[in-house]
């Protein structure tokens, strides 16, 4: 008994440990990269602006309903453990990204270098989350209930439907370059977590 308890409590602080760091190297490549270059990649924060467009609701208060509504869907279908780590990153991600904001280089660099490699690093953080049993929540949630149904659906496709998806429907709003980065940002991230899940997943 005194093992069991033993190995769930190192699990519990390897799960911490790696969302806290999934969060925040993914919040920083976010804050320093894709909003300084104005470039949209689906997910809440643009979803919450389309349907900020759309409705009289602010941005802030769809923020919130669709955040709340993918940690419930953590919740109901994924569990407890995945909603409990779920919590932590996205305070931890909220943490990390204010600091990130807070504290700005003088430049990111050239588009062409800087996109990628936060491309990169934004799909090594979700790998990070993923594989210690949290989601961002954000709309990977979803991405993960596909992938506990049908497992033959990656967690990276699953979030690169939705992304092009999201993109698509707010192509719109945000302009054609905005659209033509986020799509490469979107191939890129996916790409990496589909590697690293290939390469390291359980």
């Amino acid at each position: 008994m005194k093992q069991t308890t033993t190995l769930s409590s190192r699990e519990a602080i390897t799960d911490l440990i790696g969302v806290i760091i999934g969060n925040g190297i993914t919040a920083f490549a976010y804050s320093w990269v894709l909003v300084r270059l104005n470039v949209i990649s689906g997910g809440v924060t643009a979803s919450a602006m389309i349907a900020g467009r759309m409705s009289p609701w602010s941005v802030t208060v769809w923020t919130n309903t669709i955040t709340l509504v993918c940690l419930g869907a953590s919740l109901v279908f994924l569990g407890r453990r995945n909603f409990v780590n779920s919590l932590v990153s996205s305070f931890s991600y909220m943490g990390w990204f204010s600091l990130a904001q807070s504290w700005q280089p003088d430049s990111t660099g050239p588009v062409w270098l800087s996109l990628p490699i936060a491309g990169m690093i934004v799909g090594a953080g979700y790998f990070l989350c993923i594989d210690h049993h949290a989601s961002t929540a954000g709309l990977d949630v979803f991405a993960l209930v596909v992938n506990a149904r049908w497992p033959r659906v990656s967690v990276a496709l699953g979030l690169r439907v939705i992304n092009f998806t999201v993109l698509g429907i707010g192509a719109w709003t945000f302009g054609l370059r905005s659209f033509l980065l986020g799509l490469v940002f979107i191939i890129i991230y996916t790409q990496t977590l589909a590697s690293l899940e290939k390469r390291f997943g359980h």
